[in-house]
């Protein structure tokens, strides 16, 4: 298979560069990956809201009446519920697109022996994919806290700027798995231990303040904390990110998206013949 020469390109806007080159190609087939999505179902792209809907309402119910789970601070049940929505908004962006990252390439096998066509803008596909679903399901996010506590805090116009790092590190992420899914198989069968072990080492079912000192620094290194932690700081308590912090943590993904891009193009070559 002949190599685009933009593999050649692996600096630190390569990645922006490859997404602006085959932004036509990119939008197509991003907008065939949602609708292969519900193809075929009777309800379509309803379901889109439906499983967050259920989603949310299955934690208000068990959470909320069932184990009566209290929040600091926090006595109406729907707003707790919605707490742990903002987190399972964001978890279920990250694992949705990395657990679909190691079979990737195995999906799009006639890609790589067939046709030539640049393999890099797949993992874009996915994350762009995964952002419609978290999308729909923020929106239901949002009508609920207007139904419940009316517009929300100024602050809240920083949660969109969050979902940029986020966005990078997944990118980053599905990059690196989807190279590495060809040549190791049993990354496939690892992210079944790996994806339930990261939702409760997340700040989902809980608030960071109660994670003890000690602990709480480590819990940062999961991509997803800070996210969670100002998100939810912004929308519930109206207060504004640590500004040092969110520049760190844009650093920080961006390097993560960069090294996963530059590890898949400087290994492709090996994927037809692997294949």
């Amino acid at each position: 298979m002949d190599v685009d020469p933009l593999s050649s390109d692996r600096g630190p806007l390569a990645l922006f560069r490859c997404a602006w080159r085959y932004r036509q190609l990119l939008l197509r087939l991003t907008g065939r990956e949602v609708e292969n999505q519900f193809r075929g179902s009777l309800l379509g792209k309803f379901w889109a809201a439906i499983v967050p809907l259920f989603m949310l309402s299955m934690y208000t119910f068990v959470f909320g009446v069932v184990l009566q789970v209290r929040w600091p601070g926090e006595q109406n049940h729907l707003r707790v519920a919605l707490l742990y929505f903002v987190g399972l908004i964001a978890f279920n962006f990250l694992f949705e697109c990395i657990n679909r990252a190691p079979g990737l390439l195995l999906e799009n096998a006639a890609y790589i022996k067939k046709v030539i066509f640049p393999l890099e803008v797949l993992p874009w596909v996915v994350v762009g994919a995964g952002l419609v679903r978290a999308a729909v399901s923020a929106s239901i996010l949002l009508t609920f806290y207007i139904v419940i506590d009316g517009l929300p805090p100024l602050a809240a116009v920083v949660i969109p700027l969050l979902v940029i790092p986020l966005a990078m590190v997944t990118l980053g992420l599905t990059w690196l798995l989807s190279a590495l899914g060809v040549y190791l198989r049993d990354i496939r069968q690892a992210m079944a231990v790996v994806a339930p072990a990261a939702m409760f080492l997340s700040p989902i079912f809980f608030p960071l303040s109660e994670v003890p000192a000690p602990f709480r620094s480590l819990l940062y290194a999961n991509p997803l904390t800070f996210v969670i932690d100002t998100a939810r700081g912004a929308l519930f308590s109206g207060l504004w990110p640590d500004w040092v912090g969110l520049a760190l943590y844009f650093g920080a993904t961006w390097i993560m998206a960069w090294a996963g891009y530059a590890l898949f193009m400087g290994v492709r070559r090996g994927f037809a013949d692997v294949l």
